[in-house]
């Protein structure tokens, strides 16, 4: 894996239900991969739900693996929700906050990382700093965990794949977290950001939940670090991606005018700042 800081392979999921012992695997959407056919080409990923005295802070836990069989591979992605992720592998472990812009992550030779993807603004509860300080970094596992030394992960990491899960288990039950009120909120406020077509605005959600923008913006600041307008512009993002990789030939003005954008020129410069290339190159450059 190669990149500074070195990110970590990320795939959105869609859990299924959670059990006791957390051992089934989970679908996904892959709304955050921009070339989801190549991803699917070259790594290998499964996904374990929360077991359910955890699910109100972990979404899943997962595991990538790839093969130099494959050859050296490099995906791009965007995140699509203010994830936190904690990951362990030979080469590398940390936690790495949210990136606000596209990421490419690379593989060559073959590797295996195992991780904990937290629910949106969850590792608020684990985390005692400002939630901002972890926005497009990776940091030390120690920051967190005191067992996450060397000695520590080269135990952990000795174990299969369901091992590593559930001594991850062990330690993330130890550590006690307590959710709030607040988490749940942000989460539900998230969900409908991503399923209700008229909530474009900062405005908009203010007044289906019945909360100031004022508070929207703080309860963002505080659990999650980002701001609701991040959210909101990489769902009109995302969305585009998806409709482009759909088409064969596509009509730019008309997916431009359906996201809300008051000209094309306007769409082009968002997507090419966020995405990292001209909707016309990330067209052309998708694997088929």
């Amino acid at each position: 894996m190669t990149d500074a800081p070195r990110p970590v392979f990320q795939k959105p999921a869609t859990p299924g239900e959670p059990s006791e012992a957390g051992v089934l695997g989970v679908t996904y959407e892959p709304r955050g991969r921009l070339d989801p056919a190549g991803f699917a080409r070259h790594i290998k990923f499964r996904t374990v739900p929360s077991p359910v005295d955890l699910a109100r802070f972990i979404e899943h836990f997962w595991v990538i693996r790839w093969d130099s069989a494959l050859g050296p591979y490099d995906s791009h992605e965007v995140m699509h929700r203010p994830y936190v992720d904690i990951f362990l592998s030979a080469h590398e472990s940390g936690i790495q906050g949210t990136f606000r812009g596209k990421r490419t992550y690379s593989a060559a030779g073959s590797g295996r990382i195992v991780g904990v993807r937290f629910r949106p603004g969850a590792f608020h509860a684990f985390w005692a700093g400002e939630m901002a300080d972890l926005q497009d970094k990776v940091v030390p596992l120690t920051s967190v965990f005191p067992w996450a030394d060397a000695k520590g992960l080269a135990a952990i990491l000795g174990h299969d794949d369901d091992g590593v899960i559930a001594t991850l288990l062990e330690h993330l039950r130890g550590a006690s977290p307590v959710a709030d009120g607040t988490l749940e909120e942000i989460n539900a406020i998230i969900a409908a950001v991503e399923t209700e077509a008229a909530l474009t605005t900062v405005s908009a959600v203010g007044e289906a939940f019945g909360r100031s923008e004022r508070w929207l913006q703080l309860a963002f600041r505080d659990y999650l670090g980002i701001g609701l307008k991040w959210l909101l512009q990489r769902k009109r993002l995302l969305a585009a991606a998806a409709e482009i990789r759909l088409s064969e030939e596509p009509d730019w003005a008309g997916i431009a005018y359906d996201l809300g954008y008051s000209s094309q020129q306007h769409f082009i410069t968002d997507f090419r700042t966020v995405l990292g290339a001209t909707p016309v190159q990330y067209h052309k450059g998708l694997t088929r």
